[in-house]
């Protein structure tokens, strides 16, 4: 009934500090998803910080509404730094882990945990709205690899 995680990576040759840097610009999201078109959150980022943010396929626009849940500087630990946000109504957490590589880069990983148990109106959302939950989950992790390319191209601006 549910979806499985997904997962994608990029290495990026810059050291984790210019990575968080474009990672935690929340606002240049909207630009770097295929999927986003805003997100609004009243003061800065930070754990426990709540957003509204609105989503797109096509002509279908829905609502969403995120928390965050991980904020992790990678300066506070040894270039490992994180940003994760629990979504409602999905009940699924994104996530994007920065770990250093050998060569003085960053491997950024972004993921989505499983979708354990959707409710109905997320079930039909997804079934009427968005093709299905397999082709939505196809379409969000060549999504996920855009942005990817896009905070890393953000990186070396």
């Amino acid at each position: 009934m549910g979806q499985p995680p997904l997962e994608t990576s990029i290495e990026i040759a810059a050291p984790p500090a210019a990575v968080w840097a474009a990672v935690s610009d929340l606002g240049a999201m909207r630009r770097r998803s295929p999927e986003l078109v805003g997100s609004w959150m009243i003061g800065r980022p930070r754990v426990g910080r709540r957003a509204v943010n609105l989503n797109r396929r096509g002509w279908f626009v829905w609502p969403t509404f995120t928390r965050i849940t991980r904020w992790k500087d990678p300066a506070r630990d040894s270039g490992r730094g994180a940003l994760a946000f629990h979504v409602t109504p999905t009940d699924v957490e994104w996530s994007y882990e920065l770990e250093p590589t050998a060569g003085g880069g960053t491997l950024l990983t972004e993921r989505r945990s499983a979708l354990v148990d959707p409710s109905l109106v997320v079930r039909l959302t997804a079934k009427v709205f968005l093709g299905g939950s397999d082709s939505h989950d196809v379409e969000l992790l060549a999504g996920m690899d855009t942005t990817l390319a896009a905070i890393a191209a953000d990186t070396h601006r």
